[in-house]
């Protein structure tokens, strides 16, 4: 199976919309989208990603956004579903080990059939190994039942901290990159050695390696990347778009313009979610900033919501910065 041609330049990691209770809003969620889709310079939409805090999803909610989104998006851009097992990321609460993969592959072969150009999973760290088992076993074993069980082009993804344990090696990656639907990945790091590495692994494979850390977007697109996801992709896809065209028209000097301003923007706008959903709102397409609680999990926290006078700030820097790719 082919890469996908929408696996170029910026692939969005769709924020989630909710109401107030913090169930999923359908009507908010499609005028955000129509916000980006205006907003111009994005291939392909990730819904269910990490930034649309993916871990607090049910079955429900994730047949929920892929019915809304694919059929909203029908004919004008590729969506891509998250569409792993149920987990809250609590690594003292794992899930029953068989139902999170019964569950995985329910939810991916639902996504194609309402319409998924592609299904994501998460690395599988809500599993352990079995006995005798390694975790690069682990993670074969895992992908390898994911592409025999559905019906369609599989995307890898690995989460910013992944524990160490489960990170892909690049010799397991080369492995399943063999694979036939197995079509592309998001790596979630900024170590510079692990990229090159993994990407040396599939030069010679059919595969689409995604960058997911947008800092280092230049190095992965000279090692042979082509995409990326993060968030700059939402906040500011015409430069990643543009970064990519420097590539394709020779131009170092362009490439790394872009990517002095896609950092710059990284290190600026700390709260890029309700920035957006705020920006938005402010360019006509009312989107609520309600939000959704992860305090099931001990290992992660709910962020404050942005004030007024951070939005401010965000805003004058953001609007100055991305003037010229518009």
């Amino acid at each position: 199976m082919d890469v996908p041609s929408f696996v170029e330049g910026a692939i969005a990691p769709t924020f989630t919309i909710f109401k107030e209770d913090g169930s999923l809003d359908d009507d908010g969620q499609r005028r955000f989208m129509d916000f980006l889709v205006e907003h111009k310079g994005i291939n392909a939409f990730f819904v269910r990603s990490g930034m649309g805090l993916m871990y607090t999803f049910s079955m429900d909610d994730t047949r929920q956004i892929a019915r809304n989104i694919c059929a909203h998006l029908k004919g004008i851009t590729p969506v891509l579903v998250g569409c792993s097992g149920i987990w809250d990321r609590n690594y003292d609460r794992r899930p029953d080990p068989q139902l999170y993969i019964e569950q995985g592959l329910e939810l991916g072969n639902f996504a194609l059939e309402a319409g998924a150009a592609g299904v994501v999973y998460t690395i599988p760290e809500a599993l352990l190994p079995e006995a005798g088992e390694t975790h690069q076993q682990l993670l074969e074993r895992y992908f390898e039942m994911i592409c025999a069980g559905v019906n369609g082009p599989v995307f890898l993804y690995q989460p910013p901290g992944t524990l160490k344990e489960y990170e892909m090696a690049p010799a397991t990656l080369a492995r399943l990159a063999s694979m036939d639907n197995f079509v592309a990945g998001k790596f979630s790091t900024a170590d510079g050695f692990y990229t090159y590495e993994l990407l040396r692994a599939v030069r010679d494979k059919t595969f689409g390696y995604i960058v997911g850390n947008e800092t280092l977007y230049y190095a992965g697109l000279v090692l042979g990347a082509r995409a990326c996801i993060g968030q700059g992709t939402m906040l500011n896809p015409q430069i990643i778009k543009a970064a990519y065209e420097c590539l394709c028209n020779g131009d170092p000097d362009g490439m790394l313009q872009a990517q002095d301003a896609i950092n710059t923007l990284v290190l600026e706008i700390s709260n890029p979610v309700d920035f957006l959903k705020l920006y938005a709102t402010e360019k006509g397409y009312d989107v609520p900033l309600h939000t959704r609680s992860q305090s099931t999990n001990p290992y992660m926290t709910d962020r404050p919501l942005i004030t007024r006078e951070e939005y401010a700030r965000f805003k004058e820097v953001y609007e100055a910065i991305l003037a010229p790719y518009l």
